[in-house]
Parts: C-alpha cells; structure tokens; sequence
C-alpha cells in the first residue's frame, strides 16, 4: 500500500536519512526544513502515522522536545542486479496468493543462492583491516 507525501514531508525524510543512526531533534528539523514550529510537528505526527519515523522524547536543551528517528532505510538497489523477476514470464500473476509465488519459484531461489554465494566468496577476497597502522 503506497502513502502519498508531501514535498515537505520527503524533504524531512531526505533529513533525516543523512542522520539514519542518531536521528534528529524535532526543533532541528524544523529549522532545516525553514518551517514554523507547528508546521514541523504536523509534519513530524504525519510521518509518524504513517510508520516512516519514531518519536521519542527527550530532554534537549533546557526543554523537553523529540527525537525523530527514521524507520525507513535507503536501499541499495545494486544487491538487486541480475534478478530474474522483472523479465519473468509469470511477473503478472505472480503473488504470494497467485498461481506463481516468490516462495516457490526455483528460479528466483537458484538466483538468490547464487547471488549469496558470490557475497561471500567477495568477503573472503576483501584483505582485512589492521587496526594501528
């Protein structure tokens, strides 16, 4: 089910990404986005509601006020290169309550084997990190 936003709620989420670990103070956001108070904590409710950030409250700077923390995660869309799915026969009927699903297709299965494989096999390829020099 796809949500709708606004330019301005896409903006906070574009904001608040660049702090994905930390998150940032309501107030902060605020001023980043260049808002009033109350526009800032109407956008801040909405994404809440709509589950892309976590609300948490705090005690900053001699006040009480909340941190917002994103749910949501960028993706690396490279991790999906060579996926069979998209040029697949079966793409319009394929659900998890169609005649074709993901958990039993055995080419998709055959790619993700496969894909792990090679991440591994990069893993061990990678030299290690000296810690000290």
């Amino acid at each position: 089910m796809s949500q709708r936003m606004s330019k301005l709620e896409e903006r906070a989420i574009k904001l608040l990404l660049e702090h994905e670990s930390s998150g940032v103070l309501q107030s902060d956001l605020w001023h980043m986005l260049d808002v009033t108070s109350r526009e800032g904590s109407r956008i801040a409710i909405k994404l809440e509601n709509k589950g892309m950030v976590k609300r948490v409250k705090e005690f900053a700077n001699d006040r009480w006020t909340r941190r917002l923390v994103p749910l949501v995660r960028r993706i690396e869309v490279g991790a999906l290169k060579g996926c069979p799915c998209p040029a697949c026969e079966h793409n319009d009927s394929c659900r998890s309550t169609g005649t074709a699903t993901p958990a039993t297709c055995a080419t998709l299965e055959s790619w993700i084997l496969e894909s792990s494989s090679e991440e591994t096999a990069k893993d061990k390829d990678e030299p290690a990190l000296e810690v000290g020099t």
